[in-house]
């Protein structure tokens, strides 16, 4: 009996296209192919095959690979991302199958496919240097055995450690991924990586040319690499025996995507590991409450040193009371910092200048009109949305009482002004995500090269505070930060105090500036003591029935009409608790309410043991409300509530 082919057409469409097909030649599941399709050519996957009647297909026109580009263990990864994060199959396979691959050009003339491959470098050769001093600089005694691991040491022990698990996967031929959350970490240690594992090492990452991440998924699909070392999407790779995967710095929000669908790297890593039996290690001094529950409860083999930190390098200054936004004490350690000609780092996780613009007699505050959240202050722009672009000019009259508008609050243009008068012969320079990628290299190139004294800049820059002649990080806590209506904000806050204050040792030092030095994430973190931070915030989470004790599913409906959002996200959630049995908060306008126009309303689901089968029905009832002008979008395990 001939063989039927089940092809995907990879094609955006709200439904998968899935067409039967005839072949000329044995074709093999997840084979990237060309058929017929409505008097053109499309290309497809071949996610199935069986025997069967022929006659009445159209025949596949040819294979665009030598090999498949969707293994087994991925095609079964897809069909589980499809349930879970509640997209078609088309859609988990472009989010797995990288664009460099999908977007190969392909002509059919005169009965001939022609396909046109990217031009790719030859690579250059590497030496491999498995004996290098650097892997046996670990002698921390490594659990026997495990699945999971959970790596709570601090980074640089975490790099020996990771470099000592993957010369053992090596040794017995089988691969290893290696994902950090941020692209500048991963930049950071490449060469520390190539000068270890030589040709075996393939780097995939958006600041390479679609060019060579072309040839380096391909280097890891034939398995001449055994070494992958990529950012979020890098869990994807198509590695044929993959023995490890490392997530360093765990507990970054920055493994899960923001677009959808909203996939989580730790989750899909996890999901690997239950189809090809890898072992995971989470890397993090700071791990995600979730992972390290698990860990204390022996559900995670957990790597942990006790160890006596010496407190004398880190300043927590109250600014009560206090004039301007420099302290006395910060200002006096730029001071002796700059004498030294060593570099320094300010933090300020808001950008603009002015963070608000109020009336102070009747409290009018200018907002943006398309999404009704407030406008902050640039010195070039204006006020200017930070959701969709909006700019207006400053008024100075109130249009509501006629009264006084006044300025408040800062970002980084601000400090980066007052920074320029307190240090005016200091070289200073800003960098924060109102630039673009271009001008964020060529900064952060002149900052590491030496050629700028003091960096003002959002979060993207505590990474400088590594950099061997950094000796002062100043953390400006904005306190409108510890108002945020996210049940992980004291998780963040915590975690950004601690990543640089664990840092200062030796001359190193840090000063964390606040109004509220009372508060638990900081009070707690420039103890650098996680556990009893730990302790705290669980108590909270169980009495809300938050994460880790619960989890979580964020539904958001929106549309141009406030009142038909508010109607549809209400019979949403009384379908969902009827026929799961649910609980639910909301529904309730989502804390960006309004953004380009649309309203906003969301509900959380918060569920004791999530399965495959809850999600299906939940898809089920989402897909029964196809309203014209109305959008659901569905986010399982999210980062943020805000």
């Amino acid at each position: 009996m001939p063989l039927i082919y089940k092809v995907l057409i990879d094609r955006s469409s709200p439904k998968d296209l899935i067409f039967s097909y005839s072949g000329n030649e044995d074709f093999q599941t997840g084979d990237y192919v060309v058929v017929p399709l409505r008097g053109n050519i499309a290309k497809g996957y071949v996610i199935e095959k069986e025997e069967g009647p022929t006659s009445e297909v159209k025949e596949i026109t040819g294979r665009i690979f030598d090999l498949p580009v969707v293994l087994p263990y991925i095609l079964e990864l897809v069909h589980w991302f499809k349930i879970y994060y509640m997209c078609n199959l088309s859609q988990a396979l472009a989010t797995v199958i990288p664009p460099e691959i999908r977007g190969v050009k392909v002509l059919y003339r005169d009965n001939r496919l022609e396909i046109k491959h990217p031009k790719v470098r030859k690579k250059k050769k590497y030496k491999n240097y498995l004996d290098f001093i650097e892997i046996s600089q670990c002698n921390m005694p490594i659990p026997d055995n495990f699945s999971r691991l959970l790596a709570n040491i601090p980074i640089e022990k975490r790099i020996s450690l990771y470099f000592k698990l993957i010369k053992k996967e090596l040794e017995a031929d089988r691969g290893s991924i290696v994902l950090f959350p941020e692209v500048e970490m991963l930049i950071d240690l490449e060469d520390r990586f190539r000068e270890l594992f030589g040709e075996d090492l393939a780097v995939m990452h958006s600041r390479q040319t679609p060019a060579v991440r072309y040839g380096e998924w391909w280097r890891i699909r034939r398995g001449e690499a055994k070494v992958v070392l990529g950012t979020r999407s890098g869990v994807f790779v198509p590695m044929k025996d993959p023995g490890l995967i490392i997530l360093d710095e765990e507990q970054s929000d920055s493994y899960k995507d923001e677009s959808r669908p909203l996939y989580d790297a730790r989750t899909v890593a996890c999901k690997l590991q239950e189809l090809t039996g890898c072992k995971i290690v989470f890397g993090s001094s700071t791990p995600t409450l979730e992972t390290y529950k698990e860990a204390i409860e022996g559900k995670i083999s957990l790597l942990s040193e006790d160890q006596l930190r010496d407190l004398s390098n880190i300043r927590l200054v109250n600014m009560r009371g206090k004039r301007g936004f420099f302290s006395r004490e910060l200002i006096s350690y730029c001071k002796a910092t700059l004498s030294r000609k060593k570099q320094i780092i300010i933090l300020v996780n808001r950008k603009g200048y002015f963070t608000i613009e109020i009336c102070k007699k009747c409290g009018y505050i200018q907002r943006c009109p398309d999404c009704n959240t407030v406008l902050v202050y640039h010195k070039d722009e204006g006020l200017v949305c930070h959701y969709c672009g909006y700019k207006a000019e400053r008024i100075e009259v109130c249009p509501q009482c006629n009264g006084k508008m006044e300025s408040f609050g800062y970002g980084t243009e601000r400090i980066e002004d007052i920074t320029h008068k307190l240090f005016p012969k200091a070289r200073i320079s800003r960098l924060d995500a109102d630039l673009s990628e271009k001008e964020i290299d060529e900064i952060w190139k002149k900052f590491t090269e030496g050629h700028i004294d003091i960096l003002v800049g959002t979060q993207m820059i505590a990474r400088g505070f590594r950099l061997p002649n950094v000796y002062l990080a100043g953390i400006l806590v904005p306190d409108t930060s510890l108002n945020i209506p996210d049940f992980r904000s004291s998780e963040k806050i915590f975690n950004l105090i601690y990543s640089l204050a664990e840092q200062a040792k030796d001359d190193k030092h840090v000063i964390i500036q606040t109004l509220n030095p009372d508060y638990y994430p900081i009070k707690y973190a420039v103890r650098l003591d996680y556990k009893d931070f730990y302790q705290y915030e669980v108590r909270l989470r169980r009495t809300l029935g938050y994460p880790p004790y619960s989890r979580i599913i964020r539904i958001i409906v929106s549309g141009l009409e406030e009142e038909g959002v508010k109607t549809i996200i209400s019979s949403l959630a009384q379908d969902i608790e009827r026929k799961l049995g649910i609980s639910y908060s909301g529904p309730a306008r989502a804390p960006l309410y309004k953004m380009r126009g649309r309203f906003y309303w969301h509900i959380l689901l918060k569920i004791k043991d999530l399965n495959l089968d809850i999600l299906k029905v939940v898809k089920e009832i989402i897909n029964s409300y196809n309203y014209k002008g109305i959008d659901i979008m569905v986010d399982v395990d999210p980062v943020s509530t805000v």
